[in-house]
């Protein structure tokens, strides 16, 4: 690595701490929480995942702290000056693969979550529902990464500035990390759309037929759209810390030449999605993990 790839690869690392330090006050404020309200609480309220979405969210925020840490491991990297293979780059690569599936996976079922309990009001309470989701979704994060570095040889290589999917192994990349990445940000965009106008009072759902949409006259107040616009800043916030990065891969997969700069500045934005994740969390879904 050069000084400034070196300086590059740095910034990188900042963010991923930022965001692992925002996440962990989130857990030591939620512990906190907890141990304040079950003093005051009625026994049925003294849950801490008392709904799906308080379910999503932890979960969220568990994969938020894998992806962070993959991301601290670049130290190394950084600090040498070279990225080589080994035990340490096969942990990277394993934890950032399984880190940014897991993200990717929560943010697309939050998404999924949200417009079917707006719109539809169902799945608002369905606690085992959610559990079995998310048991789901680790399997499969973990079957993922462990499949994938048991039956292929080198699996985990420098990439190159850090450790991630080997470049010959192109349809696991695409497969285990940026298709279902690509999956959530349509999702979050196309899903929103409609809650955008359902929350503006714009837009009902039929009684009978649930797929049945219809543009209606609207009479909400002000302090309702200003909701509205809080809510969608969700797949604002995750369309800015994608495309950068998704940009760089896809200009390195079309095997032209990427400057280095675009690449730390995508995973640098990247990075940040955890620290994003805790602020929109304490700005616009309030009343989840007694916050």
């Amino acid at each position: 690595l050069t000084s400034g790839q070196s300086i590059g690869l740095a910034l990188t690392v900042e963010a991923s701490l930022l965001s692992f330090g925002a996440v962990i006050v989130i857990f030591i404020l939620t512990a906190r929480n907890l141990l304040r309200y079950r003093k005051t609480l009625p026994n049925s309220d003294r849950k801490l995942l008392r709904t799906p979405a308080d379910i999503y969210m932890l979960s969220l925020f568990s994969y938020d702290i894998v992806q962070a840490v993959g991301g601290i491991l670049s130290f190394r990297w950084a600090h040498n000056g070279i990225v080589t293979t080994g035990p340490y780059c096969t942990a990277q690569g394993i934890i950032k693969q399984t880190g940014a599936l897991g993200v990717a996976l929560l943010s697309l079922i939050l998404t999924v979550h949200t417009f079917a309990t707006a719109l539809w009001g169902i799945g608002a309470e369905a606690r085992y529902f959610a559990f079995g989701i998310v048991a789901f979704t680790c399997l499969f994060v973990g079957l993922s990464a462990g499949i994938s570095n048991g039956i292929h040889k080198d699996f985990e290589t420098p990439t190159p500035y850090w450790c991630w999917i080997s470049p010959k192994y192109h349809e696991e990349r695409l497969v285990s990390e940026y298709v279902w990445m690509w999956i959530a940000l349509f999702a979050s965009v196309v899903m929103y759309i409609p809650l955008h106008f359902w929350m503006r009072g714009q837009l009902s759902v039929d009684d009978e037929k649930w797929y049945k949409f219809r543009l209606v006259k609207s009479d909400v107040e002000y302090s309702k759209r200003r909701a509205t616009l809080g809510i969608l800043f969700y797949p604002l916030a995750y369309t800015l810390v994608v495309i950068p990065l998704s940009v760089a891969r896809w200009l390195l997969f079309s095997h032209k030449s990427v400057p280095s700069v675009t690449t730390f500045f995508g995973l640098t934005m990247f990075n940040l999605s955890g620290a994003i994740n805790v602020l929109l969390f304490l700005t616009v879904r309030p009343r989840l993990l007694f916050f």
